[in-house]
C-alpha cells in the first residue's frame, strides 16, 4: 500500500500547485490519472489509504470552487466584452 499512498501524496502536491498557478490543463490531466488511483484503491480498509483518500476529495472540494470562481470571471468578462461589441456596432452604424 505504500507505493499507492506515496502516489496519491504526490498527486495531492501536484494539483495543489496546478491550482495555486491556476493551471487548469494540468489539473485536467492529473484528475485523470487521480481517478485511475483511486479506482485501483476500492473498498481498501486501510486507515492510512482512507485518510490520503479523504485528504484528496477535500481538495477535490477547493478545485470545484476555485473552477466555479474562474468560470464565473470568464463568463462575466465575456458578457462584458459582447456588449463592448453590440456598442461598437451602434456607433459604427451610426457613422
Amino acid at each position: 500500500m505504500q507505493p499507492i499512498i506515496q502516489s496519491l501524496e504526490a498527486l495531492q502536491a501536484d494539483l495543489r500547485e496546478a491550482l495555486a498557478q491556476q493551471d487548469w490543463e494540468a489539473i485536467g490531466a492529473l484528475d485523470v490519472q487521480c481517478r485511475e488511483l483511486v479506482g485501483e484503491v476500492g473498498e481498501n480498509s486501510d486507515p492510512a489509504l482512507r485518510e490520503q483518500v479523504e485528504a484528496l476529495s477535500k481538495l477535490y472540494i477547493e478545485l470545484q470552487l476555485a473552477a466555479r470562481q474562474e468560470r464565473e470571471r470568464i463568463a462575466s468578462e465575456l458578457t462584458r466584452l459582447n456588449q463592448s461589441k453590440q456598442a461598437n456596432r451602434a456607433y459604427e452604424s451610426l457613422g
